[in-house]
């Protein structure tokens, strides 16, 4: 008969060869090879479509068109587009069901053991909401130039997960319990300048304040069997990894606004993400005791890069605009992971718009549809939103408001803008 200090020798080396492909760990595990974090890019869930309920209508292909005050941040080369002064207020709601991997097998035949039953990852969701203001901004043509003042949030919300593990072979990854807080609020300046009457250039400047703060621990399940549930209790804590990264950071925006005759415009642009430095810190838990370690780790927000185009017909009354981004997500967490570059992602954007020109006010009715691209674990998935929305202009008023839909979230807006 085994001697309990064998015993706890064994069940260490057995739980070794579990926890190598997460020694790295924790909340370091945006990394797609990351092995058993529940993490996804989408629980980040940067605003990355433009702001203003209009553009949400339009599924998010504005940035071709680009002409109200919500151009400072989807285009400021659009901003010569606008003959008078406006000021724009967005509040937006949000309610998020991102998945997170909370357990099954990837990798051989479920025992039927314990939890062991079900074939492939078991994904679960959360569910959180939030509501406020989203963008507010005052743009004041000048001549050829116009100018733009804005405040912008892109991203507030916590999350948390669980997750039993996962089964490959004979092992069983930890048990995990992670925690997620990400705030990103922007204001920006922005400047128009009409070069041609069918060409103008924009530039901003936005500074940035970010902070980011995630928690991952480690657990080992409960008794000798490793197919039991983990119970999460202190004594087998394994680790317990905190990123913390905060600060501000100053960026710039650029965009071209091209007209091709009187139907056509396209356009480029490009938004710079802010970078934040922290650090990183890993204590042991009871089940694999030792000193802690610490590292130095940066948090950037992705650049986005892309090009629009959009067609007015019928006298104006109907609108179609396409959008394609590029979102460079790797390099977005450094330290002891990265999210690899072929983790990068496009987004495909489609709108159309039919307005009521003749009518007082005029009423606009939008539709429009995109796709981004989301990655859990090793699992790429294609998530397809869906948008409508409903506009009055009734000078100098306009008020929108629009809905977007998909698999993980639900996003309503209410704009108005006034021009004076």
């Amino acid at each position: 008969m085994l001697g309990s200090g064998t015993e706890d020798t064994m069940r260490r080396e057995r739980w070794t060869t579990f926890l190598a492909p997460a020694g790295c760990l924790a909340l370091l595990g945006l990394a797609a090879g990351a092995s058993a974090q529940p993490v996804t890019l989408s629980r980040f869930d940067f605003s990355f479509s433009n702001p203003g309920a209009r553009s949400l209508g339009f599924g998010g292909a504005f940035a071709a068109l680009a002409d109200d005050a919500t151009a400072a941040y989807a285009n400021p080369a659009g901003l010569v587009q606008l003959a008078e002064p406006e000021v724009s207020l967005e509040m937006r709601m949000w309610r998020r069901s991102p998945p997170h991997i909370a357990g099954g097998r990837v990798d051989g035949t479920p025992t039927g053991q314990g939890i062991d039953t079900h074939v492939g990852p078991l994904f679960q969701r959360n569910h959180s909401q939030d509501f406020g203001p989203s963008f507010a901004s005052v743009v004041l043509p000048k001549g050829r130039w116009s100018f733009a003042f804005y405040g912008h949030r892109l991203a507030q919300f916590e999350d948390a997960t669980t997750s039993q593990g996962v089964f490959s072979g004979r092992s069983r990854s930890p048990a995990l319990r992670e925690t997620v807080d990400l705030s990103i609020t922007s204001a920006g300046g922005a400047a128009g300048w009409r070069m041609t009457d069918r060409f103008s250039l924009g530039l901003g400047l936005v500074i940035s304040d970010v902070s980011l703060r995630m928690q991952s621990s480690s657990y080992l399940p409960d008794g000798q069997d490793r197919f039991g549930p983990a119970t999460f209790l202190p004594s087998l804590l394994v680790s317990t990894s905190r990123l913390t990264a905060e600060g501000t950071d100053v960026t710039l925006h650029a965009g071209v606004l091209a007209r091709f005759g009187d139907q056509l415009t396209g356009s480029l642009f490009y938004r710079q993400g802010p970078e934040v430095d922290g650090g990183t810190t890993v204590s042991r838990g009871p089940s694999f005791p030792g000193p802690p370690s610490r590292n130095r780790a940066a948090f950037e927000v992705p650049d986005v890069a892309g090009a629009g185009l959009a067609w007015r017909l019928l006298g104006g009354s109907l609108t179609l605009a396409t959008e394609v981004d590029y979102v460079g997500y790797a390099g977005m967490l450094r330290g002891s992971s990265t999210v690899p570059a072929e983790h990068n992602a496009w987004e495909f954007h489609v709108g159309a718009e039919y307005a009521l020109l003749r009518r007082s006010p005029i009423l606009a009715v939008r539709a429009g549809t995109w796709i981004e691209k989301e990655l859990v674990l090793f699992f790429p998935k294609e998530i397809t939103h869906y948008s409508l929305g409903l506009g009055l202009a009734a000078p100098p008023w306009q008020l929108d408001l629009a809905g977007d839909v998909s698999d993980n979230a639900k996003t309503a807006s209410l704009s108005a803008i006034y021009t004076f």
